[in-house]
Formats: structure tokens, sequence, C-alpha cells
């Protein structure tokens, strides 16, 4: 995997002025609730045809913004997965501020307090190791979803698993650029106005990016003569 190229290929493209601001926009859309989880699943379509974009060689492989219809519709399921696979943390995070809430007040807020925290503290290390095992399969149900556009290769947890553990150096890898990709658009987020809006835009091209060698990778295809856009 080639983590400086998730970095530039973006501004290799001509049009990637108006990709990168209308990425920007969505991204921006996605915090705001209800029309959020429209603008998130049209964000994931379009890093689901960047995929595809990669896989079939494309040089410039950015998506235009020219069909956002069928990007939300393609990335609908995509959110759907992530949503089923995010379960487990959204139950701890229910249950670690329910606790207290309940018993606020009475004789045993203390108690409740105590047992939420002593509850976070036993669950954080199992739920760790859940993400750092489910989180590679969702991108791989993804990669998958790219090419044959069914549900449920998401939803397939033994293969997936397996596609894990065989793959586990590459898996490494993936997440290991993933988290550094991370930690440098957020370091880019603390300059104000210019900082936000790059790492607004950026942000999904580069994870999208890193997701496509990733897929390539665990196809193991050929680079080949690059298709041109």
């Amino acid at each position: 995997m080639d983590f400086g190229r998730a970095l530039t290929y973006a501004f290799d493209d001509r049009q990637w002025t108006e990709k990168l601001i209308v990425a920007a926009i969505m991204v921006f859309l996605s915090a705001i609730p209800l029309l959020g989880l429209v603008a998130l699943a049209g964000l994931l379509g379009w890093v689901v045809e960047l995929i595809q974009n990669m896989q079939d060689g494309r040089s410039n492989p950015m998506p235009r913004w020219d069909n956002i219809g069928d990007k939300i519709a393609l990335g609908g399921s995509v959110l759907i997965a992530i949503l089923v696979y995010s379960i487990p943390n959204l139950l701890l995070a229910c249950c670690a501020f329910s606790i207290p809430a309940i018993a606020q007040g009475g004789r045993s807020e203390f108690f409740a307090g105590s047992f939420a925290v002593g509850l976070v503290c036993c669950l954080v290390p199992l739920l760790l190791l859940y993400n750092v095992i489910t989180w590679p399969m969702l991108a791989i149900g993804t990669v998958r979803y790219s090419e044959v556009r069914q549900t449920g290769v998401f939803y397939q947890f033994g293969d997936l698993f397996s596609a894990v553990t065989e793959k586990s150096g590459l898996v490494i890898q993936w997440l290991f650029y993933s988290f550094i990709a991370s930690l440098l658009l957020s370091l880019i987020n603390v300059i104000p106005c210019i900082g936000w809006l790059v790492s607004l835009a950026l942000t999904f091209p580069i994870q999208g990016h890193l997701l496509g060698q990733f897929a390539r990778a665990l196809q193991d295809k050929p680079k080949g003569k690059p298709k041109r856009a």
C-alpha cells in the first residue's frame, strides 16, 4: 500500500476542486440530524464508487457528483451495515449513561455511578478487541459490496472473519495507515477555517483511497496500465 499516493492522488484529477468542494459540503451536512444520515449515505456511496474505479485501474478514480441519488441508495446499505456492526458500542454507551441517570437523586446514586464506571472499565478492552476485528471485516465487506452490489456480503461473518485472519498482515497495514491519516487530518483540523475546510474535503477521499488500495491488495490484482477516466 502506498500511503503517500493516498494523500496526493486527488490533485491529479482535473476536476479535483469541484469534487473536493462537494465532498466537504457533504461531510458538513452529515453533522445535521436526519439530513446527516442522507448525506453520510451519499458519501459512503461515493467511496464505494471510488473503490470500484480503483479496482478498474482508473488513473483518476475520484467519482463525479452527478448521480447523488444513486450514491445515496448505494451507500445506504453500507450505512446500515455500519450501524449493525456498531450495536455493541451503542449498547455500552447507553448502559454507561443510563444507569447513573436512573439513580440520580436516590441513595443508590453513588453505587450506580461506580457500577457504570466499573462496567465501562471491564468492557472497553473487550470492545476495543471487537472493533479491531470487526472494522476490517466491515472494510472487506465494503470491498466485496463494491464488486457485487449485494448487501448480504456484509453479514457473512464467518467468511469475513476468515478473510481478516488470512490477510492479517495486510489488515494491520491498512489499520495503521488509516490511523495515521486520521491523525494527520486531526492535526490539520486544529488550524481555524482553512484547516477545517481541508479536513472536511480530504477525509473521505484519503480514507477511500486507502480502502481502494486495500481492495486491490486483497484481490492481488496486477496494476497493469491505468485507464483514463
